[in-house]
């Protein structure tokens, strides 16, 4: 008689790979970081050259050099060709409180430091007001500004107060960072609908709510496109963007000097 050859083993769930791990959002990305973080960081992570001069094509960031740069010469140029008539001046007023607070009571307040909570109606309004004052997304701005307060004016902190008061007000915007900012959680924000919603559609959110709706309200109750787009369009969000970037680096700065 033959015998009967033994079974092959089984591959038990033991033997069985383990499967990988998907990395989410939801996880803390500051879960595994040591204490001695910003120095290990330093010591470890190779930062970029200095800005210089004789690289400065590749040294600028040039859509926020657009931004920036390019808008106030828009604004100003178009002001000095379209007549300020007194209903686009105080639509242009309201507006720039409109998408202020979207930035001040909605990015900062709100979702970059938890200091309360808002109905989901007034998280989605406060997030299509803060579209409106193009400074980023909901979430990249939070987790730039939550880096800030954790590295505050170490070279960890995108907009680091002792490299000067230009860097620190657009300069930090206008150059490409010399490296990474230090880990900042959001995991937080990325359970948040309203948050994912924007971040998904921002970019035509901020054609409609910085420039076709401003330009359209002025069209259709008193026939002044052309100025709704200049006063309450290009220039207001200039004003939002400076005097908003001055009133927290003066505050900064004068934080240092206590």
């Amino acid at each position: 008689m033959s015998s009967v050859p033994p079974p092959k083993p089984s591959r038990t769930a033991a033997t069985m790979p383990a499967p990988k791990q998907k990395l989410s959002d939801d996880v803390p990305s500051d879960l595994h970081i040591p204490d001695n973080y910003v120095q290990h960081t330093l010591t470890t992570q190779k930062s970029l050259p200095p800005f210089n001069w004789a690289n400065w094509r590749d040294d600028l960031n040039w859509l926020n050099v657009a931004i920036l740069c390019v808008t106030p010469v828009i604004g100003l140029t178009g002001a000095a060709f379209t007549k300020l008539r007194w209903e686009t001046f105080l639509f242009s007023i309201f507006y720039y409180f409109f998408t202020g607070l979207g930035i001040t009571a909605g990015y900062h307040r709100l979702w970059a430091h938890r200091s309360y909570n808002a109905t989901l109606p007034m998280q989605y309004f406060l997030a299509i007001a803060g579209a409106g004052a193009v400074e980023g997304s909901i979430k990249w701005w939070c987790r730039g500004h939550r880096a800030h307060h954790r590295y505050t004016d170490t070279e960890l902190d995108p907009y680091n107060a002792h490299k000067g008061f230009f860097y620190s007000h657009i300069g930090w915007m206008l150059m490409k960072p010399r490296r990474k900012p230090g880990v900042a959680d959001v995991s937080d924000l990325s359970k948040n609908p309203v948050i994912r919603w924007q971040h998904r559609y921002y970019l035509p959110m901020i054609l409609i709510v910085s420039f076709i709706i401003p330009t359209i309200i002025p069209w259709l109750l008193w026939n002044d496109a052309r100025g709704g787009y200049v006063y309450a369009g290009v220039l207001r969000l200039c004003f939002v963007h400076h005097v908003r970037f001055i009133l927290m680096n003066v505050k900064e700065f004068i934080l240092m000097a206590l």
